[in-house]
């Protein structure tokens, strides 16, 4: 028995103290970014486990003796690495840097810019291909940030790609949107139209904000930060991978993506193409859409490569662009009330709707000269067309807001009927459209009401070159060229007549040969000499908007190998402007002067790593650019204005971070001036009708505190926190011009903006979010998303009074969102398949998203609230997808 009772505890303690554990972080080996679900296993057996939330993984039970570790994760080298396991002596391996198995990877993060943690001095945050796959679902690109400190994004009116994104308080316009370093923001404009990246989710392998003034050498419209958008390349190993999605109202989508891998001769290929329709949350936005990207890489020899992409979305979505009163939602059909559209014929039919493709292409050249130099090169194209469609024209003084039916829809069958000349239509003028002899119905500006659509077209070509030189182990040093020419296609055409045979345009003064007598009063006026017009042609408007940029850039980097890094980077830039007008002008005088405008940047910054587990840096910059095209062509002819100057802003910055195997936290401070700020404010008036008010020598100050880590608080539960508390508000009072929906400047307004928080973004944002994984592979994670301090957008109409002096914009509701969603999966030989359910919003939270301020002495604070136009954000959605990889 003695023997017995020796014979067990040896085997009892053999168990428990001959067993050894492995732990370490898998990270990418260019941006040192934590690699989640990575594979960690010992050759030969199935003892294995995957890497956690923040790449950490830990492998115990292990047997005393050799073994051979197996790092494996998809779009990366497998390693392999020999460790000694030794009972009661738990094995850290550290950081442990896998290969990306892709052509050109190294090379776009180059031109990209790609920021490193604890190398690079900005206040970054980025966010992987698997979290964009488990988290974005049937959302909005944008909103995949959300949980980004100093983030604010919202769906806008609802409709499939109209989502928009802040940074720091500073709108699309002013937050430079990267795709693989190439500048996406409109050239005219600065705006960025996600609808036309709906493809980018499929293929993004990383997307990183850089906050502030940001690590990108170029002059770009960085104020309030950086989008770096870093899609995958050609990848070197064959395979693929097929998704499909259902969601909510109608959503459906299906993906396919292949690889060739590395071919004979150095070449290797990668497509992706996904199809997307649904009915939209958002009533009468149904959205159709295609997206597609590929990718093609050519070696030649060890120093030169090629890789061509391509990468673009044809869609085509029905929109909400007028904002009712909030108390409307309430009163007709709650927050997916839509007052543009109604049925004609029994079908759904939007007077706004958008259809847009624009397609980018980009041959990099990436020569390895020699071991000190390396000189990478994309020359990119860019061709879009599309644009909007929305109501012109007028039925007894009223457009299409003045013509819904009980349950706010467009009355679009009797607009029809009335425009064919129906009398007698309830509500509308007694008698109906007056009937041309020979011609029948022809609608004017005020006779009769069409659809027509505001194209917006441009043909983008680029150069973006970099040279970079090894000058020894501490400093590094790289310049180059950064060449645009852009040419944006503007005008108005026929949509749909709506049952009228022309439509008579008087707005081309090179076509004047038409008097219609269009009411049958028997005289001839202003508006009823022009041109008759089918549906297709030309009306209102046509001009060209010709932009050149030509840059140069440079930037010094130090690293003393001991933990200090520094860089100084500077960039000039020349910003040409010219317009060229169709209508408002006759032949041989359509083109207007070219004005020049000469932007510089000078930016620099130091990180120093304390240990291993701290580190701190600061930054500093200065940087002025050109006004957007409307500042300088206020008028919206080729008369520009010669006041016209360069925006200006000054950042800077101090952060801290920490780094422990468990819990890893950044805290950022900054304090970013604008000055000379070109403002662009659209709005309407209680009729429907649209204006827009164009500030110029505006100032506002930002600043603000962030905060963001995560932990795993045990071996499978990790945690992740997020915290921004910002103060955001313009300094001067201005003046502004305001112009009608036909661009046509009607009145100057004195605008009292002194103290105005900026709108349209909450200061004050957090999130909490939880992931857990059981042990037969279900993972389960919820987020809590934050937002308070957000104001309503002034109205420059509002404040353009003495007594609107110091009175602060309408401040919304602060409001707080679930979300949570679930995910399996397994493997089987070389095939794998994903199971992903979400549902966002799970407590179908009603909240204020965004809207414009209104102002009445008389209204209590919840009156003016409900008296506010804008939108409610989005109720409960859900979506369940299943992915397959080979």
């Amino acid at each position: 028995m003695r023997h017995l009772y020796v014979l067990l505890l040896s085997l009892w303690a053999s168990l428990s103290f001959g067993q050894g554990e492995v732990t370490g972080l898998l990270v990418d080996l260019n941006t040192e970014q934590p690699l989640i679900s990575a594979s960690v296993f010992v050759k030969g057996t199935a003892k294995g486990t995957v890497t956690d939330f923040d790449g950490y993984f830990r492998l115990s039970g292990l047997s005393e003796g050799p073994k051979i570790l197996v790092f494996s994760y998809l779009g990366y080298e497998t390693m392999e690495k020999e460790v000694e396991i030794k009972a009661g002596a738990p094995l850290e391996l550290g950081r442990i840097e896998l290969t990306p198995s892709a052509v050109g990877v190294d090379e776009v993060n180059v031109i990209a810019s790609v920021a490193i943690d604890r190398k690079t001095p900005v206040a970054v945050s980025s966010v992987n291909a698997d979290y964009i796959e488990d988290k974005l679902g049937n959302q909005e690109f944008p909103e995949i940030l959300r949980n980004t400190p100093s983030i604010y994004a919202t769906k806008s009116g609802g409709g499939w790609g109209d989502s928009r994104i802040n940074v720091r308080g500073f709108d699309q316009r002013n937050t430079a949107v990267l795709i693989n370093g190439i500048p996406v923001n409109d050239m005219e404009n600065g705006w960025v139209y996600w609808s036309n990246w709906a493809g980018l989710s499929e293929v993004t392998r990383q997307m990183q904000v850089q906050r502030g003034l940001g690590a990108s050498r170029l002059a770009i419209s960085s104020v309030g930060g950086t989008i770096n958008i870093i899609t995958r390349t050609t990848d070197q190993k064959k395979g693929g991978s097929f998704t499909s999605m259902l969601g909510n109202d109608g959503y459906f989508r299906n993906a396919l993506t292949l690889s060739t891998g590395r071919l004979k001769g150095g070449w290797a290929v990668t497509v992706s193409g996904a199809y997307t329709q649904g009915n939209g949350y958002i009533d009468g936005t149904s959205f159709l859409g295609g997206s597609y990207f590929a990718s093609i890489a050519k070696e030649f020899g060890e120093k030169h490569q090629l890789v061509f992409t391509a990468i673009g979305a044809a869609q085509s979505h029905g929109q909400r662009s007028f904002r009712e009163s909030l108390a409307t939602y309430d009163s007709i059909r709650d927050y997916r009330y839509n007052s543009d559209w109604g049925y004609l014929d029994g079908k759904e039919y939007n007077m706004r709707r958008n259809f847009y493709h624009k397609p980018q292409m980009a041959l990099n050249h990436y020569w390895t000269i020699n071991e000190k130099l390396f000189l990478s090169t994309s020359a990119y194209y860019s061709v879009g067309r599309g644009g909007g469609t929305g109501d012109r024209g007028s039925i007894g003084g009223r457009a299409s807001w003045g013509y819904r039916d009980d349950q706010g829809l467009i009355r679009m069958d009797d607009i029809v009927a009335w425009n064919q000349g129906t009398d007698n239509i309830n509500g509308f003028p007694s008698s109906g459209k007056y009937q041309v002899a020979g011609l029948g119905s022809v609608a004017g500006e005020n006779d009769g009401l069409i659809r027509r659509t505001s194209v917006n077209s441009h043909n983008w070509a680029g150069l973006l070159s970099n040279l970079t030189y090894t000058i020894n182990e501490n400093f590094t040093a790289s310049g180059g060229i950064d060449l645009r020419y852009y040419k944006g296609i503007h005008y108005r055409e026929i949509n749909d007549l709506l049952g009228n045979d022309y439509w008579l345009d008087s707005r081309d003064i090179n076509a004047q040969s038409d008097a219609v007598d269009l009411n049958g009063d028997g005289q001839i006026d202003s508006k009823e000499t022009g041109a008759l017009k089918k549906e297709g042609d030309k009306i209102q408007y046509y001009n060209d908007g010709i932009v050149g940029w030509q840059g140069v850039f440079g930037q010094v980097e130090y690293d003393n190998q001991n933990g200090l890094t520094a860089f100084f980077s500077g960039a000039l830039s020349n910003t040409s402007y010219k317009r060229v007008d169709y209508f408002q002008y006759e032949e041989g005088n359509q083109e207007s002067d070219s004005y020049n405008f000469l932007g510089y940047t000078a930016k620099g910054g130091a990180n120093y790593n304390i240990n291993e587990q701290h580190n701190v840096f600061a930054n500093i910059g200065y940087f002025s650019r050109a006004p957007i095209f409307d500042v300088v062509f206020p008028n919206y002819n080729n008369d520009a204005n010669e006041e016209a100057k360069n925006e200006k802003t000054f950042g800077a910055e101090i952060g801290y971070g920490l780094r422990l195997q468990k819990v890893m936290a950044n805290v950022n401070l900054y304090h970013t001036r604008w000055m000379d700020k070109s403002f662009i404010r659209g709005y309407q008036d209680s009729q429907g009708d649209n204006f827009t008010a164009n500030l110029t020598g505006l100032n506002a100050v930002h600043q603000g505190i962030e905060i963001d880590g995560s932990a795993r608080l045990a071996k499978d539960l990790n945690l992740t926190f997020m915290a921004s508390f910002g103060d955001w508000q313009w300094t001067n009072n201005v003046d502004a011009l305001i112009s009608d929906d036909n661009n046509v400047v009607i009145d100057t307004a004195f605008v009292y903006a002194k103290g105005l928080k900026v709108g349209d973004a909450a200061q004050t944002t957090m999130s909490l979010g939880l992931d857990y994984k059981l042990p037969f592979g279900l993972q389960l994670d919820a987020n809590y998303y934050y937002a308070a301090n957000l104001y309503a957008n002034f109205d420059p109409i509002d404040y353009n009074s003495a007594a609107a002096e110091g009175r602060q914009a309408l401040k919304l509701p602060s409001y707080g969102l679930v979300n949570g969603g679930l995910s399996y999966r397994f493997a089987f030989n070389k095939v794998a398949l994903k199971l992903r359910a979400n549902v966002n919003n799970i407590l179908d939270t009603k909240y204020v998203a965004e809207a414009d301020n209104y102002y009445s002495a008389n209204l209590s604070n919840e009156q003016l609230l409900n008296a506010a136009t804008g939108f409610y954000g989005f109720g409960r959605t859900w979506n369940v997808s299943l992915k397959l990889e080979f």
